[in-house]
């Protein structure tokens, strides 16, 4: 897809940074395989890293603009106004902002003084694998479901501070993406374009840090920084995303999408001048509902809104020091439980510690665990370096080339040693003669001989499928390096067979399980008896009777079992 016409003086050297995309690049050619390999001595290459096939692959920043049908159907939908996301903005840019409300709309409303009637383009940057590569939990580590715990709330990865503090993250200007960073010098020079930087990440936790990071680099210039915003009863936005904070101290904060767009609305409220909007971001599915929102506020503002486009940047993944990563984790699940343990706490006090019929239990302490994903051949350093060296793959790939694995989960000795005689812990040789890839998406290299120092066995004789070692594989388009599986043609190397080395042994992941808290079945249904005696009674009214009445239960000392229903049946009729 073409870029928009502001961007294009620096489009072309955004792509040159980038070899991949996410999804939409040019398709390869036939003998990708090819090209794929580096060239032998005798040959010759002056091949880009950006090409595969003889092909230039797209660019891996691109407008994400409507997708044929789907897409288009949906924003005409939005357009009559089915479920059509709105946050537009209630501030009265003529006034001035109030003080209780988002610091970024009180920034806005001082901009306004030098800015304003001078503002026709909006230019919005995402933070994190936009312009900054944050550090992401580790899958080497961790299984998939407690990457998916520590990406929640509940254990808050991307909410606490230490993500993007030392020891935790040790920092380097390789954590800045230079494509963006260019980008971003680039539209800071024009005068007629608003600047901002704008990530999901709390304001409370991490706009400090934010801060002193972008004062490492003096040539980033935005007109405002903004990060997500606790809501306040007095923050407009709480009326608009429909929360319900009447009986809530503290609001939820927003959706990251809802902000943005709601960011958006008031950029465009407070210079009404602006005619072109751009934001770039890592997370395609953001990108998608982003185009979509933009192409609804493009027909609602038709005669002002000329250009509404979202980039897709392909994100680059980096991890810590898998040492300070261990710490921290277990640093978080511990403190997760210690909140657990105190809400089970406060529930005793308030007497509901039992199942209640309308009372949602709290979620149990989390039970750190080993065990061994799969079982392989993990190759020495020099191997890694060998095969790397002979292998090219398109870059900002993830890159893998480390093991050949033999079995998911632990193997079975006998089998190890029947089959290669072998144990783990041995030291192995594998032949590799094959290369095999599938578009834009992984490469691999095929094992066809394990030799151990008491045999030497054809891997046709040990699997069905072919055995082999993924070099690299689009992780930015959603891709794993076991989707390696699929790879139906292989091709010989150009450079002959490779002899890799390596060690038989384990993967070991760590993944975390809830501990449930023990349920105590109620012999007398309470939640049944209150119905039955008060049937005005509706949703969380129920559940607040109740509590009351388990509550004089515990004063009475009245248990919950079947010989003590008429005492429970008199407390419930004496409610009101």
């Amino acid at each position: 897809m073409p870029h928009t016409n502001y961007t294009q003086q620096t489009a072309d050297s955004v792509c040159n940074h980038f070899s991949t995309t996410t999804g939409t690049s040019t398709p390869v050619s036939g003998r990708e395989t090819d090209t794929l390999e580096r060239p032998t001595s005798s040959e010759s290459s002056n091949s880009d890293e950006s090409t595969l096939g003889g092909q230039t692959m797209a660019p891996a920043v691109w407008s994400y603009g409507c997708p044929a049908g789907l897409a288009c159907k949906a924003v005409k939908q939005w357009a009559a106004g089915a479920d059509m996301p709105s946050y537009t903005s209630t501030v009265n840019w003529d006034e001035p902002v109030s003080e209780t409300d988002f610091l970024y709309r009180q920034q806005l409303s001082q901009l306004r003084q030098s800015k304003c009637g001078k503002a026709k383009r909006l230019s919005i940057f995402d933070f994190d694998n936009t312009l900054f590569k944050s550090p992401r939990a580790n899958p080497r580590l961790w299984d998939q479901r407690l990457i998916g715990m520590l990406q929640s709330t509940d254990l808050g990865w991307f909410q606490d501070s230490r993500t993007l503090s030392a020891p935790y993250l040790q920092y380097t200007d390789d954590h800045w993406i230079l494509p963006i960073e260019e980008l971003v010098q680039v539209e800071s020079e024009r005068d007629d374009t608003l600047v901002v930087l704008l990530t999901g990440r709390s304001h409370h936790a991490y706009r400090d840090l934010v801060l002193e990071l972008i004062s490492r680099r003096p040539h980033l210039r935005f007109d405002i920084i903004i990060l997500k915003e606790t809501l306040t009863r007095q923050s407009p936005l709480v009326s608009q995303v429909g929360f319900d904070t009447l009986d809530k101290e503290t609001p939820p904060a927003p959706l990251t999408f809802d902000y943005k767009m709601g960011v958006v609305e008031d950029a465009i409220a407070a210079f009404p001048e602006i005619k072109e909007i751009a934001m770039w971001d890592d997370r395609a599915h953001h990108c998608e509902r982003m185009q979509l929102y933009l192409d609804a506020l493009q027909l609602r503002h038709a005669e002002r809104i000329a250009k509404a486009e979202v980039y897709h940047v392909p994100p680059q993944t980096t991890f810590m020091d898998e040492d300070n990563e261990r710490k921290l984790v277990y640093a978080l699940v511990n403190e997760h439980n210690e909140r657990m343990a105190a809400a089970a706490k406060r529930r005793v006090a308030l007497g509901i510690s039992r199942a209640g019929d309308n009372e949602p239990l709290p979620v149990g302490s989390l039970v750190m665990k080993q065990y061994a994903s799969y079982t392989g051949v993990f190759l020495t350093r020099s191997s890694r370096v060998l095969l790397r060296r002979h292998v090219r793959c398109p870059q900002n790939w993830s890159s893998a080339a480390d093991h050949m694995t033999l079995t998911l989960g632990p193997a079975d000795p006998e089998e190890l040693a029947q089959s290669l005689g072998a144990a783990l812990g041995d030291s192995v040789e594998l032949i590799v003669d094959s290369i095999g890839t599938i578009a834009n998406a992984v490469v691999a290299v095929r094992v066809s001989q394990i030799q151990t120092k008491t045999k030497q066995q054809a891997t046709s004789a040990l699997s069905q499928e072919p055995l082999y070692i993924t070099v690299a594989y689009n992780e930015p388009a959603g891709f794993r390096s076991s989707y390696a599986k699929n790879i139906a043609r292989w091709k010989p190397l150009r450079s002959g067979t490779l002899v890799l080395r390596g060690v038989l042994g384990e993967h070991i992941l760590t993944t975390a399980s809830i501990v449930a808290p023990e349920v105590v079945v109620d012999e007398v249904k309470i939640g049944g008896l209150v119905c039955q005696q008060w049937p005005e009674l509706k949703g969380r009214d129920i559940g607040t009777a109740v509590a009351s009445v388990r509550q004089k239960m515990a004063d009475q000392g009245v248990e919950n079992n079947e010989q003590n229903r008429g005492k429970i049946v008199d407390i419930v009729s004496s409610l009101f």
